[in-house]
């Protein structure tokens, strides 16, 4: 009868250690970044699941679902699997985390138009012409010169190459630390904070709602027509509020000149990135893809992750150490 008590009074014990157990395996295999993904790509699904079951409904859900898999695969090679070279966990973990990232903007093109078929650009625009009399891209087409355009066409088309050297320096080439985990978290919020903005406000842009408004086309040459053939190829054409153009090189700004408190080295590419983030904002409204009230959207986001960034990369990694775990970017 004594055993029988200690046996009975020990299960709960026992199943509170094994519980213990599963949740510092969860919380050691899944990091903050690959939570915000997992949970954009969750809710991408989910928005999915309304609509009619076409063919481009079909085929983006099956590559929301591969992109789920490959982040949870990713997890698990990268922090769980043993035997696996560290090289070989670095490498798996983060082209799997930028490529999804860069897929999920990819196929926005037929996903957009799934989710929202509709467009509320006169909401948009209306808004604009509350705050400023008349819209800003009608006003700025007195500027509408070669030269002035293909300043800011260079800007703009700019900003492929500012994501890609963040990118790289950020997360290839940096000493992993608390920085690296701020960056991604970042990132990683305003893209999936951004597309959730396509989705829940579609749109545009005065390009094509405007179009019979202006008095002709824009006046480019060459990075004018890199901007326009770049657009065409891979745009998701409704992907207007908030503007990432906008959000992107702002919040690469903060994330520079937060760490330029620290180390100095960041402290020039902060302000440069800062002058081409300041040219490819004005670029986003004069050259028509966006209102002004995108711009303003795409600030507060950026900012919003220059706050909430750090932050939690700080709890991210104060709670591993409580638990024991590794740090999020520790693949030895």
């Amino acid at each position: 009868m004594r055993a029988s008590e200690q046996h009975i009074e020990g299960a709960p014990a026992q199943v509170s250690a094994t519980q213990s157990g599963w949740l510092k395996v969860l919380f050691g295999t899944f990091t903050a970044q690959d939570t915000i993904l997992l949970v954009y790509l969750t809710v991408v699904r989910l928005l999915l699941a309304q609509r009619e079951a076409t063919a481009d409904q079909v085929s983006c859900a099956r590559t929301t679902e591969l992109c789920i898999g490959v982040i949870l695969f990713a997890a698990l090679i990268g922090r769980v699997i043993p035997g696996i070279p560290p090289i070989v966990r670095k490498i798996v973990y983060r082209v799997s985390l930028v490529g999804v990232l860069l897929q999920n903007y990819l196929v926005l093109r037929w996903l957009l138009p799934v989710v929202r078929p509709d467009s509320v650009d006169g909401t948009l625009l209306r808004i604009d012409e509350l705050i400023f009399g008349r819209e800003p891209a009608l006003v700025l087409e007195a500027l509408n010169v070669r030269p002035v355009v293909e300043w800011f066409s260079f800007f703009y088309f700019s900003y492929f190459f500012i994501c890609l050297g963040y990118m790289v320096v950020s997360v290839w080439l940096a000493k992993p630390s608390r920085k690296t985990t701020a960056f991604a978290i970042g990132t990683l919020f305003v893209y999936c904070v951004g597309q959730i903005g396509y989705m829940a406000v579609p749109g545009y842009g005065p390009h094509q709602y405007l179009a019979a408004q202006f008095k002709g086309p824009i006046d480019g040459g060459f990075f004018w027509g890199c901007v326009w053939d770049t657009v065409q190829a891979g745009s998701a054409m409704k992907d207007i509020f908030p503007s990432l153009h906008t959000a992107a090189p702002t919040w690469f700004t903060l994330h520079a000149l937060h760490n330029a408190k620290t180390d100095r080295r960041w402290l020039w590419p902060g302000i440069v990135t800062g002058f081409f983030a300041a040219n490819i904002i004005f670029s986003t409204v004069f050259l028509r893809w966006h209102y002004a009230v995108d711009v303003f959207a795409g600030l507060a986001l950026a900012f919003t992750a220059g706050i909430v960034a750090p932050w939690i990369a700080k709890w991210e990694e104060e709670r591993r150490l409580s638990r024991g775990l590794r740090g999020a970017w520790v693949f030895d």
